[in-house]
């Protein structure tokens, strides 16, 4: 399907605000044009603001506000990733550790965790551990590395192997496109590896997807095989032809109940828990942990 220019450009700012930087050629490959139409789309959205132009590319820039990448997603189509959210809490069943990346479905995932019984979540993500830090009966395990800001998230070679020494009931995993051929891609290669570290540990894996990421690729490999996922969440149906391919692999696909038209301020800022107690440490583990009281 051909974009046009406006939401071609968008996406490639998504790209840029997720990767830190992406090159012309990259554009070109991704977006199927010529290296012109690319340069092109690099000079509208550089002047208005929002990444600079380098040799051979573009790189990220905070606004004059300093938004961060993350917050600016939160408030992208916020009312399906809250229903997706609320479907896959009803997918918990009795499990009693899973995962949660750092993508920002997860992170509205995390706000609608209110466990009745004890939860141990494992995240990479900043912002979720920030969330369920305070939470009842919710213990937050990290694993250290490094940060990366765009995410905000802790990412590298450390954190992967601190992750592979744990195991998780439910990975919960978001994508930024999905198709029954490659399943869910990404774009960072850090946060990439970190994804696949959090599925080779998990019994099922569960992905959440909006319906603007069915059918489109990312630049990254895939980073969790079709064959990997026992179902996926989103908001609308996908195409029946791509529902009779994940039927026909085994994958449910449990779709949430529209909210958009039930809820006022789709665009209005996510909600925040910002978490005062110190993490305490844990021995028995390579991971930093914190339990609420």
């Amino acid at each position: 399907m051909t974009l046009t220019a406006d939401r071609r450009q968008g996406q490639i700012l998504e790209f840029i605000e997720q990767r830190g930087w992406l090159s012309v050629a990259e554009i070109s490959s991704e977006f199927g044009v010529s290296s012109v139409t690319a340069r092109h789309d690099l000079f509208v959205l550089a002047d208005s603001g929002s990444i600079q132009r380098v040799r051979g590319g573009a790189r990220y820039v905070q606004t004059e506000r300093g938004e961060a990448g993350f917050e600016r997603r939160c408030r992208q189509r916020t009312n399906e990733k809250r229903a997706i959210a609320t479907a896959a809490v009803k997918l918990l069943g009795d499990a009693q550790i899973v995962a949660l990346d750092a993508s920002t479905t997860c992170y509205h995932l995390a706000l609608e965790l209110h466990p009745t019984s004890d939860l141990f979540v494992v995240t990479n993500g900043l912002r979720t551990a920030e969330v369920l830090a305070e939470r009842p009966g919710i213990s937050v395990m990290m694993p250290g590395g490094s940060v990366r800001p765009g995410g905000p998230s802790m990412v590298g070679e450390v954190a992967e192997e601190q992750v592979r020494r744990s195991r998780v009931e439910i990975a919960f995993v978001g994508a930024r496109g999905f198709s029954p051929e490659y399943g869910l891609m990404d774009m960072v290669p850090d946060e990439a590896r970190l994804k696949r570290a959090l599925v080779s540990v998990a019994d099922r894996v569960i992905g959440l997807v909006d319906h603007t990421k069915w059918g489109r690729l990312a630049l990254m490999p895939p980073v969790v095989l079709p064959d990997q996922l026992s179902a996926i969440v989103t908001d609308r149906r996908p195409a029946p032809a791509v529902m009779e391919e994940l039927e026909r692999r085994g994958i449910q696909v449990v779709v949430a109940q529209d909210e958009a038209h039930s809820r006022d301020g789709g665009t209005e800022s996510p909600r925040r828990t910002v978490p005062t107690s110190t993490p305490e440490k844990d021995p028995g583990t390579a991971f930093v942990a914190g339990r609420s009281s």
